[in-house]
């Protein structure tokens, strides 16, 4: 009866372990997958084309709306994506300056459109941050200065929206207002090679080159030289010679047949600029 008991137990203790198997595996799972790291208990869908990802709650249907119409007009425009996650979050994992690189890495593809913009806000009173990110034709159009200035300039909407003295609401609309038009001002403004200016700054370039090459032929040319006045039929060679007076060595530095460098790193290139504040 001991032993009957005994396999009892036993085989009870192996049912617990194997149906306890799949909820600790389904939970590890859960707890790396990068949608849930970041955006953990939001209930909303994820979107990747011109879209506002408010993961924090910020916004009414109708203001994500709005936005995303500016955002698909400029998609649809000049092949222009952007995209903005903003979420609430404590951990500090989240607002490392991996945190937006790693969002484009597993929820966006920059190389689907010759253009994407990125902003990523954690507004996490004590892990919050702010970064803009681009890539593609925007790395070189919002560079990492314009990128830093834009995101200082939003991160002031969002400090004014947590300190209790006017209407939050309001300051997260035209922080994302703000964010819309400059990243559409910086996408439609030419590369300088393509500006007007440029164009006639070159112009002028050109043409005082031309100028003052002809002021400098204008004073006419010189026709003479030793031979002019020269007789040949009483003039001859009488003797040559030549000194010998030194001899000059140069050393040059045998180059080495190793050569070495730099690897580039993974992921795409792209320019950002922002951080915690």
């Amino acid at each position: 009866m001991m032993k009957k008991k005994r396999y009892y137990i036993l085989f009870v203790i192996i049912m617990l372990v194997l149906l306890a198997a799949p909820c600790i595996s389904g939970k590890n799972a859960m707890a790396i997958a990068p949608e849930d790291f970041y955006l953990e208990g939001n209930g909303n869908s994820l979107k990747r084309e011109s879209a506002v990802n408010d993961f924090a709650g910020i916004y009414t249907q109708e203001q994500i709306a709005s936005f995303e119409e500016k955002l698909r007009k400029m998609r649809e425009e000049y092949d222009c994506n952007v995209v903005a996650f903003v979420i609430d979050n404590n951990e500090w994992e989240s607002s490392e300056q991996s945190a937006p690189e790693r969002a484009v890495k597993f929820f966006l593809n920059p190389s689907s459109h010759k253009s994407t913009v990125v902003l990523w806000l954690n507004v996490c009173r004590s892990n919050r941050s702010l970064y803009v990110l681009g890539y593609g034709s925007a790395e070189y159009k919002i560079t990492d200065s314009e990128a830093d200035r834009l995101a200082k300039n939003l991160q002031g909407y969002v400090k004014e929206a947590q300190s209790g003295t006017g209407d939050a609401q309001s300051q997260y609309s035209q922080m994302m207002d703000e964010f819309i038009t400059q990243s559409d001002l910086e996408m439609r403004t030419p590369f300088f090679f393509l500006a007007w200016w440029f164009h006639l700054g070159l112009g002028l370039l050109a043409g005082a080159i031309v100028v003052l090459i002809l002021l400098k032929n204008s004073g006419g040319k010189m026709t003479t030289n030793g031979r002019t006045y020269m007789n040949k039929s009483f003039s001859e060679l009488i003797g040559r010679r030549d000194i010998y007076t030194h001899t000059t060595y140069v050393r040059t530095r045998k180059s080495s047949s190793s050569s070495g460098g730099r690897g580039g790193g993974g992921g795409h290139s792209h320019s950002s600029g922002g951080g915690r504040f």
